[in-house]
């Protein structure tokens, strides 16, 4: 069972309050071609101390920083509502990347985008990936270089290199507030949060957060985390709701991998293994165990490739093929779920675990290495495509229905038997879906004789119903059992 933490997702919603600001210009604006900005020191060369300039880090960082300003768009009992929202993003490059979180973006149907000079360019979303919560915009260069605009991006650092105590900067748009500025220190470079939601999506499962006093508040979102070398270092993205000087970025070393990612698949596959691992603190004795050694597998989900291939709950991941594993404190978990996802999907994995009571080891599908102790076993598995519980909802406005694809995720936390299907997640009152029965959590099955396996088949089947309306047959899977409805036209 996945936990909600009292996070705030600082993705302000005061669109349509801001009084609109009068545009000025910038003395040194870069051209959409390259980087051209006040000439800097090499950021390597900056001793981070009391004698850093801030104004020289804000100098170089701030004319990157930018306002977003999203549209995004749900249902409601089969009906589209439309929702604003405020975030901020950071260019990254000299073709106008801008790299935000997921919760800002990630679901926008129209994108705005305000550079530094408060000038307005649409924006365009290339990519998201709400495991980590992060986007990938791009401004439109053809409005761009139509409109003579220009723009800089920001130079990236490396948070492996962040130290406990740095000072550091957020840059964005809290609360619709442009170009807003805030300095604290890096609080805790490597906190860790239990797996978490947003609007549903699984996020913050594959990377631990930096920790800041600097103030991040709603519409700070997106926006940069810097060092006093002008780099930054991560993309703020949350605050606690119930503390004060409690905010956290995502490590710019995950937001560079993800991003590139983005822009060259405008999503990020990972494998799904099926355990749920959990840290070894005070538990080495009780399963004999020397120090700093092994994962524990608390769960093992079913019909999962860990459980076909035989890992249990209770077993001790030892090795992933080659790699040993540790996990003594919940920090260290992280590490290990991204080390299993990053194999590609559908590859082999071995899996190296220590069950005890085993005094001879033995294999799934390979033989396991003479190294292995008695009480080790060896497994191999084949990895699967990593899913989320939630998928984009998609409308079926013939017959006043609001729609998702199935996923196994979904049918394993409902613990529905595997079926394939479409997942209902609203009806328009009055529509024929309605009339028909139709409801909420029902999963569509078959449209006449055409059988429907994802939102885009159930499109098509309707679609061909429309252009000859008539009293149509639809299964639908409920509460496990089966039922017949039938849709009929309005007029019926």
């Amino acid at each position: 069972m996945r936990r909600v933490l009292a996070l705030v997702c600082a993705a302000g919603s005061l669109a349509g309050c801001m009084a609109q600001e009068k545009p000025k210009a910038t003395a040194n604006p870069a051209r959409v071609t390259g980087l051209v900005v006040p000439t800097r020191m090499d950021p390597r060369k900056i001793a981070i101390g009391p004698n850093a300039s801030v104004k020289y880090a804000i100098g170089v960082v701030s004319p990157a920083v930018v306002r977003l300003d999203v549209v995004t768009e749900d249902y409601l009992q089969g009906q589209a509502r439309s929702s604003r929202a405020i975030g901020s993003g950071v260019i990254i490059d000299d073709q106008g990347h801008i790299l935000t979180n997921f919760h800002v973006a990630g679901r926008a149907r129209r994108i705005d985008v305000t550079l530094s000079n408060q000038e307005h360019v649409r924006g365009k979303l290339i990519g998201s990936d709400h495991w980590t919560d992060l986007a990938l915009v791009q401004v439109d260069l053809d409005e761009m270089k139509r409109r003579g605009l220009t723009f800089s991006f920001a130079p990236m650092g490396k948070s492996a290199e962040v130290e406990l105590g740095e000072p550091v900067m957020a840059v964005g748009t809290p609360y619709g507030l442009s170009r807003t500025i805030t300095a604290g220190i890096v609080s805790n470079t490597d906190r860790f949060f239990d797996e978490t939601t947003i609007e549903g999506y699984e996020t913050g499962w594959f990377n631990n957060w930096i920790q800041t006093d600097a103030a991040i508040n709603p519409g700070n979102s997106g926006g940069p985390l810097i060092n006093l070398r002008g780099e930054v270092i991560g993309i703020n993205t949350r605050g606690v709701s119930t503390g004060n000087n409690l905010g956290f970025a995502i490590p710019i070393d995950t937001a560079k991998e993800v991003g590139a990612e983005l822009l060259k698949h405008g999503k990020v596959a990972r494998s799904y293994v099926g355990i749920t691992l959990q840290p070894l603190q005070d538990l080495e004795k009780y399963y004999d165990l020397q120090g700093n050694q092994g994962v524990l597998v608390a769960s093992v989900e079913q019909d999962s490739p860990a459980a076909k291939a035989g890992i249990k709950a209770e077993d001790i991941l030892l090795a992933v093929d080659a790699t040993p594993v540790n996990v003594r404190f919940p920090e260290q978990l992280a590490y290990v779920r991204k080390l299993m996802s990053d194999y590609p999907v559908g590859g082999k994995m071995m899996l190296t675990v220590r069950r005890g009571g085993t005094s001879s080891a033995t294999t799934a599908t390979t033989t396991a290495p003479a190294s292995a102790r008695a009480s080790d076993i060896t497994v191999t598995l084949a990895t699967e495509k990593l899913e989320s519980v939630v998928t984009e909802e998609e409308p079926i406005p013939q017959w006043g229905l609001s729609v998702r694809d199935l996923t196994r995720a979904y049918l394993r936390e409902q613990r529905i038997p595997f079926t394939q299907g479409v997942l209902v997640t609203g009806t328009r009152p009055g529509s024929p879906a309605e009339r028909a029965q139709i409801s909420s959590g029902d999963i569509i099955l078959r449209v006449g004789n055409r059988v429907v396996t994802s939102t885009e088949e159930l499109q098509a089947a309707v679609a061909a119903w429309a252009k000859n309306p008539k009293a149509i047959e639809v299964d639908v899977r409920r509460d496990r059992g089966e039922l017949i409805r039938v849709v009929k036209p309005e007029a019926q």
